[in-house]
């Protein structure tokens, strides 16, 4: 993530007055110790060092969403593998969601998911970038395009 600090960085400051902040330590702590789970590394260090991505779709989730979005993903998910929809070795982990109900998963390798709420072909699974960092990278860059194009710089 550190070769894109620097466009986040951008990124944040000019859609700033959404008011997002950074993570406390302590609240992610408390996070981590009420799921009894760890926050995969990547998707923590963006939300202790800036806060949630709410400029761009998909949304990538802060604490506040997820204390109601991870346990209704994590059912889903659940439910998926009980179906034999998804592998019982793929470990997901919801870190967002799209507007119209889909989920946002990274799996413990780095790539990220779209995982349909309902209604899929071969799989609920869709790739969308092959690591967290390129998606990060791809939707600054869109949200930054959308910032010059509002306010005509």
């Amino acid at each position: 993530m550190e070769e894109i600090e620097e466009l986040l960085a951008e990124t944040y400051e000019a859609w700033g007055q959404d008011g997002v902040q950074p993570e406390p330590e302590k609240e992610l702590e408390a996070f981590e110790q009420l799921h009894g789970i760890s926050l995969p590394q990547e998707y923590r260090l963006l939300l202790a060092k800036f806060g949630a991505f709410r400029f761009a779709e998909p949304e990538l989730h802060g604490l506040k969403e997820q204390e109601w979005a991870y346990p209704a993903a994590m059912e889903l998910i659940a439910e998926y593998r009980s179906q034999d929809a998804i592998q019982p070795a793929a470990e997901l982990f919801p870190i967002g969601g799209f507007g119209d109900g889909d989920l946002l998963v990274l799996q413990t390798d780095g790539a990220v998911y779209r995982l349909y709420h309902d209604g899929y072909d071969e799989s609920p699974l869709e790739l969308i970038a092959e690591d967290f960092a390129s998606l990060l990278a791809e939707l600054s860059k869109f949200a930054m395009d959308a910032y010059h194009a509002i306010h005509g710089k």
